[in-house]
């Protein structure tokens, strides 16, 4: 086994979750900049090291909490005009208030050369109403409100109005949108998480080992759409500058 065959088996072996947003987005990544030989990526939002797991190209990421390579803010990127060949954002742009974000979204074009990837959980009606059930669980079981999902209720999801209005408004770009993951399958998996610490006993605890070998990448094929169906759970938008 070559240690490339190797190393995508391990990364299957992540949550779904995580293996889903970083898997598309390379696989978006390489459809946009395969022409590339080298080819130098944003991570904005990101942790240090993760995505460049998933990319043949080096991967600079940025955080405002401290766990990116560097120090940054998406809203006042410390970079030049088309520093970067590509700029990717995963799940960063649901935690900043509906007024910010455009403007983060124009930030990131203007330090890439051609392309942004901006990926976030798809805020249709159905998926709102379950993150609201999900953090008032959380809030019940825990005390206190969970660091993710209290700024995806406060701040509400990017739904469809969202984007269109940002493919509409967008300076010289051309915004193609793709769909996956099911908020109903996974928001099941979270709501286990959340009640597993408060069972005992030897049937919770090998409940709690199936659901978590369960939750692994490596038993879920990712159906990347370019059409969101009923329970979407994150949308992908590639973004081009012309």
């Amino acid at each position: 086994m070559s240690s490339t065959t190797l190393s995508a088996l391990l990364a299957r072996l992540m949550p779904y979750d995580v293996y889903e947003r970083h898997a598309v987005t390379s696989r978006l990544l390489t459809m946009a900049l395969g022409h590339l030989d080298v080819a130098h990526v944003l991570d904005v939002g990101g942790r240090a090291e993760l995505l460049a797991r998933f990319l043949p190209w080096p991967v600079t990421s940025v955080n405002v909490d401290g766990s990116g390579r560097l120090w940054g803010s998406g809203l006042a990127l410390p970079f030049a005009d088309g520093a970067f060949a590509a700029v990717v954002s995963i799940d960063t742009l649901e935690h900043l208030p509906g007024e910010r974000r455009e403007s983060f979204l124009r930030e990131c074009l203007r330090v890439a050369q051609s392309h942004v990837l901006v990926a976030a959980p798809f805020g249709s009606a159905g998926h709102s109403a379950y993150e609201a059930r999900l953090d008032e669980l959380y809030r019940a079981a825990h005390g206190a409100p969970h660091p993710y999902l209290a700024e995806h209720v406060q701040y509400g999801l990017p739904g469809s109005a969202e984007i269109d209005y940002w493919a509409e408004t967008l300076p010289a770009a051309r915004v193609r949108r793709f769909f996956a993951g099911d908020y109903v399958w996974q928001g099941k998996q979270f709501e286990r998480t959340i009640r597993q610490p408060h069972r005992t006993g030897l049937l919770a605890r090998l409940a709690g080992v199936y659901a978590d070998v369960t939750s692994r990448a490596l038993f879920h094929p990712i159906r990347l759409r370019e059409q969101a169906s009923a329970t979407t759970n994150r949308f992908y938008l590639l973004i081009q500058k012309r």
